[in-house]
C-alpha cells in the first residue's frame, strides 16, 4: 500500500515538473526570440531533439522503421506540429509578452474539441459551444487589457500564438484520425507507439525548418552562451524530458487525469515571466479562469482513449 502511494505521488510530481518545464519555456523562448532569428532557434532545437528521440526509439523498440504508407500522414503532422507551431510560438513571443502568450495557448483544448466536431463528426454539444465562448472571452480579455504594453506588437504576437493553437488543434485531429485506423493490414500489424510517432513527426517537421532557417542567415547573429543554454533548455528539458514524463503519467494514471496537469502550464508561464520583468495583473487571473472554464466545459463527459498519448506535447511547447 505504501509502495503504491509513493508510486502515485512520484507520477504526480513528474507531471507537475513537466508543467513547470513547459511553463518556463515561454519566457525562455521570448528571451531567445528577442534578439535571434526565430526559425533558426527552432531548427537548432530540433537538431538536438530529433537524434535524441530516435536514439530512445532504437533503445526501446530496437527499430526505427515505419511503413511507407504512414509517411504522408507523418509528414502532414510534422509540418503542423513542428514547423508551423514552432514558427507561431517563437514569432509570437518575439512580438508579445510571454505571460500573455502562455495564457492564449491554453485555449488549445477548446479549439481541439470544436474542430473535432467539425472534422471528425463528434457532436457539438451546448457545453462545447459555451466552452468556446468562455475560452475566447479569456483570450479577448488578455488581448485588450494586459498591462504588458511595452512590446513590439501585442496584437500581432497574440494572434500568432492563437494561430499556433489552431495549428496544434489541426495536428491533434490528424493524430486522432491516424491512431483510429485499422492497423491490422499494415506491415507493422500494430499501432505505432507514441514515441515512434513523435520521433517521425519531429523529423519531418525539422526538415522543413532547415531551409527556412538558412534564409534567416543565422550566422550573422550573436549566439552567446546564454543563447545555447536557452536552446538546450527548450530541446532537452522542455521537449525530451517533458515528453517522457508526460507519457509516463498517461501510462500510469490515464490520459484524462494526466491532461489535467496541463492547466498548470499557464500558471507557471505567468509566474516565470515575472522573473524577466513582465507585469502580472488581475486581468491575467480573469483570463486564466475563463480559459480554464472553457477547457472544463468542452471536456465534460469526454470518453478517454486508452493505449496511446493523443497529444504527445499537449499544446504547450
Amino acid at each position: 500500500m505504501r509502495s503504491q502511494w509513493r508510486s502515485s505521488w512520484t507520477v504526480y510530481a513528474k507531471l507537475v515538473l513537466t508543467a513547470l518545464l513547459w511553463g518556463i519555456a515561454w519566457p525562455v523562448g521570448r528571451l531567445l526570440a528577442a534578439g535571434l532569428p526565430p526559425i533558426s532557434i527552432a531548427a537548432i532545437r530540433y537538431a538536438i531533439v530529433v537524434p535524441v528521440f530516435f536514439l530512445l526509439l532504437q533503445i526501446r523498440e530496437h527499430s526505427v522503421k515505419i511503413p511507407r504508407a504512414w509517411i504522408k500522414e507523418f509528414l502532414a503532422m510534422g509540418i503542423l506540429n513542428t514547423s508551423l507551431y514552432q514558427a507561431f510560438f517563437l514569432f509570437g513571443v518575439r512580438y508579445a509578452a510571454a505571460s500573455d502568450d502562455s495564457l492564449v495557448i491554453g485555449v488549445g483544448p477548446v479549439l481541439i474539441a470544436v474542430l473535432a466536431a467539425a472534422v471528425l463528426g463528434e457532436p457539438l454539444r451546448r457545453l462545447k459551444i459555451l466552452g468556446l465562448v468562455s475560452g475566447l472571452s479569456g483570450v479577448g480579455i488578455i488581448s485588450l487589457l494586459s498591462p504588458n504594453v511595452h512590446v513590439l506588437n501585442r496584437g500581432l504576437g497574440l494572434s500568432l500564438v492563437f494561430g499556433g493553437a489552431i495549428v496544434y488543434a489541426l495536428y491533434t485531429i490528424l493524430l486522432r484520425r491516424f491512431i483510429n485506423k485499422d492497423f491490422s493490414k499494415t506491415m507493422a500489424g500494430a499501432r505505432p507507439s507514441s514515441l515512434a510517432i513523435i520521433s517521425w513527426v519531429s523529423l519531418f517537421g525539422w526538415l522543413f525548418l532547415i531551409p527556412a532557417a538558412l534564409i534567416e542567415t543565422p550566422w550573422k547573429y550573436p549566439w552567446n552562451m546564454n543563447s545555447w543554454l536557452g536552446i538546450l533548455y527548450l530541446a532537452l528539458l522542455s521537449t525530451v524530458v517533458g515528453y517522457l514524463f508526460y507519457v509516463q503519467g498517461v501510462v500510469q494514471i490515464g490520459a484524462s487525469r494526466a491532461a489535467i496537469f496541463g492547466n498548470l502550464v499557464p500558471v507557471f508561464g505567468l509566474l516565470s515571466s515575472a522573473f524577466i520583468g513582465e507585469t502580472i495583473s488581475l486581468w491575467h487571473g480573469a483570463s486564466f479562469l475563463l480559459i480554464f472554464l472553457g477547457v472544463v466545459l468542452v471536456n465534460r463527459k469526454r470518453k478517454e482513449k486508452q493505449g496511446i498519448v493523443i497529444a504527445a506535447q499537449p499544446s504547450l511547447n
